[in-house]
């Protein structure tokens, strides 16, 4: 098929571009109306990402129409454009309404209204008779209009030309879709860019926000794993008008042992688990992690939530176990307003960044932390474009010299998340810098964690170098073990990670207790001279020389305390086990003690406890 042929078959689509030139047009006044009625201010990105959003529902809406159209089915594609416009339009004039009311474009609480449709109908007419009277029949004209014109432009024509243009036309819908290249799917992230949740939100999409809140909420259940007591972890309290759980630790008022503030780094390790750290009795290539673990608080018995990095990234930061349903850097309750411990230190006065060697995008990370108190994200597009780039990104000896240019260059404390990928499957890492362990390949989690460890290593002697722990404190934990083994529901012990904290005049002690990824929050912040009130799930290991973990695992839950943990499966009765795996009494205290947890998790999301706490 030759270039003159090609471009005449593709005018046969060219109503399909006039609809997406409109749906731009509309989308473009109603974000321009609430940037004015919101007094937003607005720059080249502002454009680019709202751009972003509007193409990924656009592309969305005619793919299917396209394909009927190719295939002569020309009424069905005809009946589609004109529905969905009139749903975008009427959309989009609800999302007024809403915004107005809620400062938010249209979720799931929109749908939630929807059974209640006589009173609801009932309130609408009440409040917006004069609007409604004009909207409908404007909307059915226009849906008329559109009609027409549908039916002069779309008209059938020989099917197999048009197929022919597929391979063309279709690729292209998929990245309008996708609107990405890498593994990322269309989430908060692709429009966030700013940690105004405000401005974010007029970024996005409102037919996106609301077919993506609908996702969210099918994905946010909790099924029974256990009677759950009346007055337990659940009930709430009111006290001096804070919230409070019995029986919890929800709300710490966190008493530092120390005066000074303190810059503070914290490192999010990806696969640092203790299948390949000596000192966890895994395989000896982490010398230099090994020989730091004797310089500050070392937690040698710290389980993580899941083998999941998003699971390990909610627990250090929001100091929360996990929920069955999904990640909370996902669900539609905690992508926003959501407590982490970055808005505690920026409610401190600390420059709060992460930083990650990546595209942040990925399971939403971007989104979840600028709109959960975060004031910037650095990912790999703000590495200079020379550096090379592995499969996930920038590696980790780059990571850290970036960790320091950020230390360097801050005229205020601040309060840095680094999470590496180096250790990452494919394992691809700069060569030529470990002496390689020779019991597994080159490309393997062993040698990429050495390699992970060298970064480590070369890092943690330039601060030391740089006088950083005058007035510093570091963090290391990872988000999971390397691997999950064994043929059990949750082999438990697979769960255990690493985590140190090393300061000035933090003593050097090995922790030997069960502890978990909930524990670093209200921890850090003792070490790190920083005294507030915390929505933590956690404790502080400064004081308390024990704690509880909770694993999620093959929608199963395992709850670690003392020498026993308790598994819990969907509609099964719990069972009792020791670390070997062999069955011990039931004991039903310790039973509704793993289920006030489980259950406790999801009422704190659930009845968003953690929304917007601050001090006051």
């Amino acid at each position: 098929m030759d270039k003159l042929l090609i471009l005449n078959r593709l005018k046969e689509y060219k109503l399909f571009l006039q609809y997406a030139l409109l749906l731009i047009s509309v989308f473009f006044i109603s974000r321009i109306i609430l940037v004015y009625l919101y007094d937003i201010e607005i720059d080249l990105y502002f454009f680019l990402y709202s751009l972003r959003m509007d193409i990924i529902v656009i592309s969305a809406l005619i793919t299917i129409p396209i394909l009927l159209y190719t295939f002569n089915l020309i009424l069905l594609s005809r009946i589609l454009l004109v529905v969905s416009f009139f749903a975008v339009i009427y959309l989009e004039v609800a999302n007024y309404f809403f915004f107005e009311e809620f400062n938010t474009r249209l979720n799931y609480l929109f749908i939630e209204y929807l059974v209640y449709p006589k009173e609801v109908a009932k309130m609408i007419w009440n409040s917006y008779a004069l609007e409604l009277t004009i909207l409908i029949p404007t909307l059915i004209y226009l849906s008329y209009k559109l009609w027409i014109y549908t039916k002069k432009h779309l008209i059938s024509s020989k099917i197999l030309p048009k197929i022919a243009l597929l391979p063309l036309i279709l690729p292209i819908l998929f990245l309008g879709i996708r609107s990405s290249v890498d593994s990322s799917t269309p989430n908060q992230s692709f429009y966030s860019y700013s940690n105004s949740v405000l401005k974010n939100s007029i970024v996005n999409n409102t037919t996106f926000s609301l077919l993506h809140s609908i996702y969210l909420k099918a994905k946010d259940k909790m099924p029974n794993f256990g009677k759950k007591e009346k007055n337990n972890i659940l009930a709430i309290q009111k006290l001096d008008k804070k919230e409070y759980i019995n029986n919890s630790t929800l709300l710490h008022i966190q008493k530092s042992s120390f005066t000074q503030k303190r810059n503070i780094i914290l490192l999010l390790m990806e696969s640092f688990g203790n299948s390949y750290v000596g000192t966890l009795g895994g395989t000896p290539t982490t010398p230099y992690f090994d020989a730091m673990s004797k310089e500050g608080l070392f937690l040698s018995n710290m389980y993580s939530s899941s083998n999941r990095s998003n699971r390990g990234f909610e627990a250090v930061l929001s100091s929360i176990f996990p929920t069955y349903s999904d990640s909370y850097l996902k669900l539609s309750k905690s992508i926003n307003g959501f407590w982490t411990i970055a808005k505690t230190m920026k409610q401190k006065g600390y420059k709060t960044i992460f930083l990650y060697g990546g595209d942040s995008k990925f399971d939403n990370m971007k989104g979840f932390a600028l709109n959960n108190g975060f004031d910037e994200i650095v990912d790999m597009y703000n590495f200079d474009s020379n550096i090379k780039r592995y499969t996930w990104g920038v590696c980790d000896e780059e990571l850290y010299k970036k960790a320091y240019e950020i230390l360097d260059k801050s005229n205020k404390p601040i309060f840095l998340v680094a999470f590496t990928l180096s250790s990452h499957k494919p394992f691809d890492y700069p060569d030529k810098k470990i002496e390689y362990y020779d019991k597994e390949p080159i490309k393997s989690f062993a040698n990429s964690i050495k390699y992970s460890d060298y970064a480590l290593g070369k890092f943690y002697n330039k601060l030391k170098k740089e006088n950083f722990f005058n007035n510093g404190v570091l963090t290391i934990v990872a988000d999971h073990n390397a691997h999950i083994f064994g043929d059990k529901k949750i082999p438990v012990n697979e769960f255990k990670i690493p985590a140190l904290f090393i300061a000035k005049d933090l003593k050097p002690k090995n922790i030997k207790s069960i502890t978990h990824q909930i524990d670093i929050a209200p921890t850090l912040l003792n070490i790190a001279g920083v005294r507030a009130i915390i929505p933590s799930m956690g404790t502080d290991l400064t004081k308390n020389r024990t704690s509880k973990a909770l694993i999620f695992h093959h929608r199963a839950f395992a709850y670690l305390k003392n020498n026993s943990f308790v598994l819990y499966q969907k509609d099964k009765k719990a069972s009792i086990y020791d670390f070997d795996y062999k069955p011990k009494e039931y004991n039903q205290t310790l039973v509704k003690e793993g289920l006030n947890y489980i259950y406790g998790s999801y009422e704190i999301y659930n009845k968003q406890l953690h929304k917007d706490f601050s001090e006051k």
